[in-house]
């Protein structure tokens, strides 16, 4: 099995190999197939995370291999935006809408095409400064900014009581303190403003990291794996969990749903780039493409992503996970 030939440990620049690590044999996982095993019937899945942990920081890695890599979370947006723009009360004249988690801004244009076109301002926010110069410098125009902020931090004052509409794109799963987060969207909205938010719950794709973090050859380059574990990747019912926190915050009008997703990639350099675009663990890039080998084969091993064939030798490969979808009112 492939797993069995993970057996090299491949140690980050800061590690000091000491006894404690010499012996390259997984005594963690005394067996692999139990391993797998184990995974196949969890169906646990790990969630790649923008967080602060402590001190560090973990923020977009590339903006512009996001850009061409982000079909998923537009295809996603679009879908959404179809079915529940019509449930945002929009004022047709001078419409204000903030936009949390934007990345490289491509999903903010999506947003801009749904909103009134006499809108007033619409602000994007990302806690990452290189996703943020690149919206800027490619999306930006007269009714539309972006700008760093953190959504589990302290508002802006100017921020409070300042929007009629909040938006969120695939972005909240990344967030740690969840309440504090709906809180700091509560008090962005003006009184009878709404919100519409999209996350990620289950998401068994994530499941590889911690496959790989078990195994020698990678443990100590995913030795934080768990940081970037979503709040809602293993809950059962999470929508529940969601309405009872944000009734207790003071939102009105609240529905909380869980939609199965299911994206198709078109190739397997295409899932890669995806997976390459979010990559939290900083590896350098003869590690990297090493890993992200590892992690394709895991992904087939562990069964979480489907390969389709065609008769001309081109592969597509299917992916399922969960959506949560929020609308609310103050």
């Amino acid at each position: 099995m492939f797993f069995d030939k993970l057996e090299k440990t491949i140690l980050p620049p800061t590690t000091v190999m000491n006894s404690s690590v010499t012996d390259v044999t997984d005594t963690a996982v005394a067996s692999v197939s139990t391993l797998v095993a184990r995974h196949r019937r969890n169906s646990e899945g790990l969630q790649i995370i923008d967080c602060v942990d402590g001190n560090k920081i973990i923020t977009m890695n590339d903006p512009e291999l996001y850009n061409v890599a982000n079909s998923l979370q537009k295809k996603a947006a679009v879908q959404c935006l179809n079915e529940y723009a019509q449930k945002i009360h929009w004022k047709n004249i001078g419409d204000s809408a903030i936009d949390l988690g934007c990345g490289d801004g491509s999903v903010t244009v999506i947003l801009k095409k749904y909103m009134p076109s006499n809108y007033k301002k619409l602000v994007a926010c990302d806690i990452s400064e290189k996703a943020v110069k690149y919206a800027n410098e490619h999306h930006s125009d007269a009714a539309t900014m972006f700008r760093v902020m953190d959504i589990q931090g302290d508002l802006p004052e100017e921020m409070n009581s300042a929007f009629h509409h909040v938006f969120s794109f695939y972005a909240l799963h990344w967030i740690r303190n969840q309440e504090k987060a709906f809180r700091n969207i509560y008090n962005l909205l003006e009184e009878g403003g709404d919100c519409l938010l999209t996350f990620l719950g289950y998401t068994p794709i994530y499941s590889v990291y911690n496959v790989l973090a078990q195994c020698s050859k990678w443990k100590s380059w995913l030795k934080d794996v768990n940081t970037f574990i979503s709040p809602y990747h293993d809950m059962q019912d999470p929508e529940k969990k969601v309405t009872q926190m944000m009734e207790e915050i003071g939102f009105r009008n609240i529905d909380v749903k869980v939609k199965e997703m299911l994206f198709v990639f078109d190739s397997v350099e295409a899932i890669k780039n995806t997976v390459k675009a979010i990559e939290p663990f900083h590896m350098p890039k003869d590690v990297y493409e090493e890993f992200i080998q590892d992690y394709y084969t895991a992904a087939q091993e562990i069964g979480v992503i489907e390969i389709n064939n065609n008769n001309i030798g081109e592969s597509s490969i299917n992916c399922k996970y969960c959506l949560l979808v929020v609308c609310a009112s103050k």
